[in-house]
């Protein structure tokens, strides 16, 4: 599986091939989604389906399919043109607008990351797309619809793309040839982008073997400010860490069972945890790890954070000892 499979199966591609096939294509689509490698892949797809010449669209191939590919479509114009979008982008998209296509029927804009364009920005379109240019098409990518005036909200199409499932993710992970691709994908809240940032983390199996070490080895407060120090010096890394943590629990609750285990290569080691952790214990620490993640969003501080975490499952395994 790959970009041009994920395409076929969105709902960017079902709202798309609908329009054309009704001929009602709107002059404005929003396409949002959490995942920003996933987004840009939709929006380009998305071009390609409108602009391309076969009658299954997109195909990929056609000679119009090949020059958005290339960037060599005329009456095709991507913006910011640089990091972000900015004022200047925005009058050059409703000046470039009035300016009729040259080699097709329709000029398409896709603006993309429209979310962190400024308020001035987003004002300075908001006329144009209330009295839209004939033949033109704006596309607007956004992963946090709450940024998005709502005045612009009206004059668009929005299409939200829902998080990705674990198989689909596994299987385009695999089609990329990335080792432990069913992992990642159970560890990538459903997003492209988490999961191949995973597996690009150098510190990565260093994580996975703090996170088992502290299930195995956390059994007194004597080790919990060693552990402390370790699970804080991963810093950005701690919501890997968490969500290492959550997936392993949950291989421990499944190895007696013959579940299929998201680390197969632990299986002799879940098997003794298997004989500390009881249901209720996963459940329990579980929830805990759950509680900490959202806190982490808040900007919590970390250290009494973590600190309060080991001490929960400390307490978890004292309490609900077999």
């Amino acid at each position: 599986m790959d970009f041009f499979d994920l395409y076929k199966l969105s709902q960017t591609h079902k709202v798309l091939s609908q329009d054309l096939r009704t001929n009602m294509l709107s002059h404005c689509y929003l396409i949002s989604s959490k995942d920003r490698e996933y987004l840009s892949m939709l929006c380009l797809f998305a071009v390609k389906e409108l602009y391309c010449v076969a009658d299954d669209k997109p195909c990929n191939t056609c000679i119009n399919c090949q020059k958005i590919e290339h960037g060599n479509m005329v009456d095709f114009e991507i913006y910011p043109k640089d990091k972000s979008l900015v004022v200047e982008d925005i009058l050059n998209v409703v000046s470039s607008a009035q300016v009729r296509a040259m080699e097709s029927d329709f000029k398409v804009f896709l603006l993309n990351n429209f979310d962190e364009c400024t308020i001035q920005g987003q004002n300075k379109i908001l006329k144009t797309l209330e009295e839209p240019p004939s033949n033109v098409i704006f596309i607007l990518s956004c992963e946090n619809l709450g940024l998005v005036l709502p005045t612009i909200l009206s004059r668009a199409k929005k299409i939200v793309e829902p998080p990705l499932s674990v198989d689909t993710i596994d299987k385009f992970l695999a089609g990329k040839k990335i080792e432990n691709s069913r992992v990642l994908a159970s560890m990538s809240d459903g997003l492209i982008t988490n999961a191949l940032n995973i597996a690009q983390n150098k510190d990565a199996s260093k994580i996975l073997n703090l996170s088992l070490a502290t299930l195995t080895n956390l059994k007194s407060t004597k080790e919990l400010l060693d552990y402390s120090s370790q699970i804080l010096a991963l810093k950005k890394d701690i919501p890997f860490f968490l969500d290492t943590m959550l997936a392993m629990l949950r291989d421990i609750a499944v190895v007696n069972y013959g579940g299929k285990l998201l680390f197969e290569n632990l299986s002799s080691e879940y098997k003794k945890l298997a004989c500390i952790y009881n249901s209720q214990m996963i459940q329990k620490i579980t929830q805990k790890i759950n509680e900490i993640a959202q806190k982490q969003e808040f900007n919590c501080n970390m250290t009494s954070v973590i600190d309060t975490l080991l001490l929960d499952i400390l307490e978890v395994k004292f309490l609900c000892q077999k």
